[in-house]
């Protein structure tokens, strides 16, 4: 263990003081001094959804720092606090964010604290096989990247839209008004993805990066094969490797697919071996520093995604 890493008796006594700590919180103020609700969002598509839906009457951050891996990510006293001061908790589920039951059981004392699982409601893809993930003794057994179906992203957009609603019921009509505007994006972004992704010369995403576009893959009808499973920091088997260089040998696929989680080597050493070049692939929840800076948003790294899909698969 680190120096810096926090004991585990520190974070028990945390724990034990967060009740007392919550007992002298007004269950009433539901709001910051600048009347901007506060919302705590783990991943950037729930922030993106939570920031555009919310509008002027909310002020959201991120949990998760930039090029984040939201699998392993290691919960610190100092996020429970952080989270424990807000009025929502906004996360994608127990299969993406494991770790999120440790907020919901601390702050479970907190009346102001509203925690949301985005993701309610979506039937998720079951993972099979070498795809299944096994990290840090958490066995996952769904495919948790479920905004990658602008369908599922519609109706995390719902979710957020209806919490905001209970616990601002005064503001309902700009949060719904807000929520079906950006759904109607979602509904054209998924139109522009359905019409660009047909007539392609292959229908087969080749990825050298984790696990991570099946339900994007499923929704247009692509087959998709990924050389590592869903959990970023897992190492590819020799054999997926070899099947992934003869898929590229035996199509002649001008391109294979990288993204910026996964230490490009890998990647680097298919496209050699084949000729292939690379491009990159982003499934939204581990953008960088810089793509923050400049103000990112989840819809316009979905239309570079398109973009750089029609290019390695040929579509007209």
């Amino acid at each position: 263990m680190t120096e810096n890493k926090p004991s585990k008796k520190i974070f028990i006594y945390l724990l034990l003081l967060l009740p007392l700590f919550f007992s002298c919180q007004n269950p009433q103020q539901t709001e910051t001094p600048d009347n901007k609700l506060q919302v705590i969002a783990t991943i950037f598509p729930v922030y993106d959804m939570a920031r555009n839906i919310g509008g002027n009457k909310v002020k959201v951050s991120m949990l998760l720092p930039p090029a984040t891996d939201a699998h392993n990510f290691e919960l610190k006293p100092n996020d429970i606090v952080r989270i424990s001061k807000a009025d929502l908790f906004l996360y994608v589920n127990m299969e993406m964010e494991h770790w999120a039951y440790k907020v919901i059981a601390t702050t479970s004392s907190n009346n102001k604290l509203l925690p949301v699982e985005t993701g309610s409601g979506i039937t998720m893809l079951p993972l099979t096989g070498s795809d299944l993930e096994d990290h840090h003794n958490h066995s996952s057994k769904f495919d948790p990247h479920i905004w990658l179906d602008f369908n599922n992203a519609r109706k995390m957009a719902d979710n957020i839209a209806a919490a905001l609603v209970k616990i601002d019921s005064r503001h309902s009509d700009y949060y719904l008004k807000n929520a079906a505007e950006y759904k109607n994006q979602l509904a054209a972004l998924d139109n522009k993805f359905r019409i660009g992704l047909t007539g392609c010369k292959s229908r087969t995403i080749l990825h050298a990066g984790h696990w991570a576009f099946a339900y994007l893959a499923n929704r247009y009808g692509l087959k998709y094969y990924s050389v590592y499973n869903v959990a970023a920091d897992s190492e590819p088997e020799p054999q997926k490797i070899m099947e992934l260089i003869q898929q590229i040998k035996d199509t002649k696929a001008p391109f294979i697919y990288y993204e910026d989680l996964i230490n490009p080597r890998i990647a680097e050493i298919i496209a050699q071996e084949t000729g292939a070049g690379l491009l990159r692939l982003n499934n939204g929840h581990t953008i960088s520093k810089a793509e923050m800076s400049r103000g990112i948003s989840f819809l316009s790294l979905m239309e570079e995604n398109l973009d750089n899909l029609k290019r390695g698969m040929q579509c007209r």
